[in-house]
């Protein structure tokens, strides 16, 4: 396993205490946590891509596993008399659901006001892991979301979540009608959509839905056009890392290709660009799925050796891209200039070398 410090082992050392704590709780009954059975996983194919392996590949292979679980989760599940938190906890009986909940408790999830201050006769909740990005939003909220409209009732989000600028924005759009956890509440009769993919595995079906919600191209691209997502003066929300924007802003430029600055980027400015994306280079980050929709037919991910985890592979092989390609740009201005000019020029689909 490669070996990281700053904040990632410090996520690390908060989850091992957090463990602790669910420990305690569950030998009083007081959290049950998700079965076994629906956490195992199993092997789908092999995902070769080229270029350079991130480092967070131990073995530094060029390819990831798809994976899924094992026993297929139902895509929802009824409950009754349950409280829901801020954070998005759900109790039911004096007894934390993590199968029902916003993520795996820590102890300020389990420790949280559960007195129900409000009472609904029904609601929509979402099952999930994840909470703190536009990609945590996309991958465990909107696609729930998708596969069940018209939601059966409203739908309720974690506060943290609520707070969020495009979940407003994205559910407004839908027509969905949705308020804030802002207290506890008692829902006497609960719709809970269930996670169905493992991890960041996005599925066909999943890349079809988030296609119709971006927007999918009606025709092939320009042959040889070329679209560069830059995120040069975007900061993220969970983990900081550069990426070489300008430079790679400048290759694309000199070969006819057009760059998006994604921090500043409208809806029209990602519809405009389509046509010309039989090429998609992007800085690793979830102004791709802007794209996914796109008629690109290779894709190139730079990726910082800061962060990295493989869920645009996964979200391109399930939309039917396969050629695809991975870029270190911490290895330097030199490294980068010859990745490109040797992967550009190669024919599309063809095998480059690593």
């Amino acid at each position: 396993m490669s070996t990281f410090s700053g904040p990632a082992r410090a996520a690390d050392i908060r989850s091992d205490v957090s463990s602790i704590w669910r420990r305690g709780f569950a030998a009083a009954g007081r959290y049950r946590p998700m079965p076994a059975a629906e956490t195992e996983i199993a092997f789908v194919k092999t995902l070769p891509f080229k270029g350079d392996a991130p480092v967070q590949i131990s073995n530094g292979a060029h390819e990831q596993g798809r994976m899924k679980f094992r026993l297929p989760r139902p895509l929802y599940e009824e409950a009754a008399d349950i409280v829901v938190t801020p954070k998005g906890g759900v109790w039911r009986g004096g007894c934390f659901e993590e199968r029902y909940s916003a993520g795996q408790p820590g102890l300020r999830m389990l420790a949280e006001n559960r007195r129900a201050e409000e009472s609904l006769s029904e609601a929509v909740i979402i099952q999930c892991a994840h909470n703190d990005t536009y990609g945590d939003w996309v991958s465990e909220y909107l696609v729930p979301v998708l596969r069940d409209l018209p939601l059966s009732a409203t739908l309720l989000l974690p506060a943290g979540v609520a707070a969020k600028p495009f979940a407003a924005r994205d559910l407004d759009r839908l027509g969905v009608e949705w308020r804030c956890i802002d207290r506890p509440l008692r829902i006497a009769r609960a719709r809970i959509l269930r996670q169905q993919k493992f991890f960041v595995h996005f599925t066909e079906d999943e890349a079809r839905l988030l296609k119709k919600f971006f927007g999918e191209a009606g025709a092939p691209a320009r042959p040889g056009g070329i679209v560069y997502l830059s995120r040069y003066g975007e900061r993220s929300d969970v983990a900081e890392r550069v990426y070489p924007s300008l430079l790679v802003e400048d290759i694309v430029k000199s070969r006819g290709g057009r760059v998006i600055r994604t921090h500043s980027a409208s809806r029209e400015d990602y519809a405009a660009a389509a046509g010309d994306a039989e090429t998609l280079i992007f800085d690793h980050g979830s102004a791709f799925y802007n794209a996914v929709g796109w008629p690109a037919r290779r894709i190139f991910e730079i990726v910082a050796d800061s962060w990295w985890n493989n869920a645009f592979l996964m979200l391109s092989d399930a939309a039917g891209v396969h050629d695809y390609t991975i870029i270190r740009g911490d290895l330097g201005e030199a490294h980068v200039r010859q990745m490109f000019a040797r992967a550009l020029d190669a024919p599309l689909d063809a095998s480059a070398a690593t």
